[in-house]
C-alpha cells in the first residue's frame, strides 16, 4: 500500500517537463516507494521503464551510453515515441551514469528520467558538474508529522491536528490520542518503516538496521571512511550535545582524531542527511557569536537510536532537546517560505533557538517545552526583536496559545505541534 506523502504532488507536476528529476536523501526515508509511484502513474498512459540499479545485473547498463540506449530499446523505446519515461534507482551505484544522463538530456529529447540515490558527495559533485542546467534535484527526508499521522491512517487524530490552529483560549490541552501519537514521534522518528510498525522492539530492530547499512555501504563503501570507530563516537557525541554549539577541538579531543578529520566528517554526516548544522546569525561580531556552529539530528529516531534511550519523554532528563529537535525538523522537512534557518546568541549568552532570515526579514523562534507566557521565557526573543527593529517572534511551546505585546513589539505563543501552518 502506497501512503501519501506532500512532495509526490510536486514531483507529479514535474511528470512533463524535460528536466532531469534526482530524488536524494537519507537511506530508507521513502525515494523508492516515490519513484515506484510515480513509474505506476505514467506506466498507465505511456511506455516507462523501472531500473533498479542495486542488483548487479543491471549495473553494466549503466557503463555507457550505448548499453543504456540499447537496454531502453530491448524494453519498447524509439526514437518517434512522443515521451519514454525511465526510472533509476539507487542511481548511485553506476559512477558513470551522470554523464550518460547529460548525453540522453541533450541528445533524446523525448526520453525524460526521473532518479534517485542517497547522496554522496562525489555523488553530488558529479550531477552539479554534468548536470548542470538539466536537473531538478528534490530531497527526501523522514516524514514530517502531519504525514507521521496520514501513516497511522488515524482520521480523528488528523482532524485533531487540523483543528489545532482553530482552538480558543491560552492552555490547549491535546487531545490523548493526539498527544500519544506525538510521544510515539518524539521517540521512534519519521522512518517510514519504523511508522508502520507497531512494536517498540521491532522498531528499535528496524532503526538499528537502517544505520548499521548506513555505517556499511554510505560510510565505508561510499565514502571511503578509514576510521569508522571514530565516525561512529562522533555520532554518539553529537547525539549527546543535539541543539549544543559544537567545539570543534573538544570533539576531536574526545573522539581521538584530528581537528580536520572533525570537519569533514561532520560534512559528510550533513551531506547523508543525518544530521543539520546551523551557522550563527550575527551582525556584532564584538557582541554575538561569530563562527561556532550548532548541530541538531533531522529525525529523532535516529538520535534516540545512537544514544541509546527510547524512554518516553517524562522520565528523560534531554525532553526539552527532544522537543527542540522536533521543531527544527519540522522546519527543515517543510522548508517554511524558504528562510534560512540560523540561530543566535550573544557572548553574554542570550540565545535564540532559531531564526528565521530571508532579504530584511528577520523572524525570532524560541522553543520552550513548557510555557505560560512568562517574561523569562520571552526576554530573549524580545531583545533580538529590539537589537534589529524588527516586530514579531514566536514563542513553540507544547500547549500554550497566546499573543503578548511588549514594547510595540508582538510576541506570538502557540502550540508547537502544528506550527508550520501558523507561520
Amino acid at each position: 500500500m502506497f501512503y501519501p506523502r506532500k512532495i509526490y504532488k510536486i514531483l507529479s507536476e514535474n511528470i512533463k517537463n524535460s528536466k532531469i528529476v534526482i530524488l536524494t536523501g537519507a537511506r530508507q526515508v521513502g525515494k523508492t516507494t516515490l519513484m515506484k509511484m510515480l513509474y505506476e502513474q505514467v506506466n498507465k498512459k505511456t511506455k516507462a521503464i523501472f531500473i533498479d540499479m542495486d542488483l548487479i545485473s543491471n549495473q553494466e547498463i549503466g557503463e555507457n551510453l550505448e548499453n543504456f540506449i540499447n537496454h531502453l530499446i530491448f524494453n519498447g523505446y524509439n526514437e518517434k515515441l512522443k515521451r519514454f519515461y525511465v526510472f533509476i534507482d539507487e542511481f548511485q551505484r553506476a559512477p558513470k551514469l551522470a554523464m550518460i544522463l547529460k548525453n540522453i538530456y541533450d541528445h533524446y529529447s523525448n526520453i525524460k528520467v526521473f532518479a534517485s540515490g542517497s547522496s554522496s558527495l562525489s555523488i553530488k559533485n558529479k550531477i552539479k558538474e554534468s548536470l548542470a542546467g538539466r536537473k531538478f534535484v528534490f530531497e527526501i527526508y523522514p516524514l514530517d508529522f502531519e504525514e507521521f499521522l496520514e501513516f497511522k491512517q488515524d482520521a480523528q487524530a488528523k482532524k485533531y491536528f487540523n483543528n489545532i490552529v482553530k482552538v480558543k483560549g491560552a492552555n490547549i490541552a491535546l487531545p490523548a490520542k493526539l498527544n500519544k501519537l506525538l510521544e510515539e514521534f518524539l521517540i521512534f522518528g519519521g522512518y517510514p518503516e519504523v511508522i508502520l510498525s507497531s512494536n517498540p522492539e521491532k522498531k528499535k530492530q528496524i532503526l538499528k538496521s537502517i544505520f548499521d547499512l548506513y555505517i556499511e555501504k554510505d560510510v565505508m563503501m561510499f565514502l571511503g571512511v578509514e576510521k569508522v570507530w571514530a565516525y561512529k563516537k562522533i555520532i554518539q557525541l553529537l547525539a549527546v550535545n543535539n541543539g549544543q554549539i559544537i567545539n570543534y577541538n573538544n570533539l576531536a579531543q574526545e573522539a581521538g582524531v584530528h581537528n580536520k578529520t572533525i570537519r569533514s566528517y561532520l560534512s559528510l554526516l550533513e551531506d547523508t542527511y543525518l544530521i543539520q548544522i546551523l551557522s550563527p546569525f550575527f551582525s556584532n561580531k564584538q557582541k554575538e557569536i561569530t563562527k561556532s556552529p550548532k548541530i541538531y539530528f533531522l529525525d529523532n529516531g535516529a538520535r534516540n537510536y545512537f544514544l541509546n534511550n527510547f524512554n518516553v519523554l517524562e522520565k528523560r532528563t534531554d525532553k526539552g532537546e527532544v522537543f527542540e529537535n522536533y521543531v527544527l525538523q519540522e522546519i527543515v522537512k517543510n522548508n517554511i517560505k524558504n528562510y534560512n534557518i540560523k540561530f543566535w546568541r550573544t557572548k553574554e549568552k542570550q540565545e535564540v533557538d532559531f531564526i528565521f532570515e530571508k532579504r530584511n526579514i528577520l523572524i525570532p523562534i524560541e522553543v520552550k517545552i513548557k510555557s505560560y507566557g512568562k517574561t523569562d521565557d520571552h526576554r530573549n526573543v524580545l531583545t533580538f526583536l529590539t537589537d534589529y527593529k524588527q516586530q514579531k517572534g514566536y514563542i513553540l511551546s507544547k500547549n500554550f496559545n497566546q499573543i503578548i505585546q511588549k514594547h510595540n513589539k508582538k510576541i506570538h505563543f502557540i502550540p508547537a505541534i502544528n506550527f508550520v501552518h501558523f507561520l
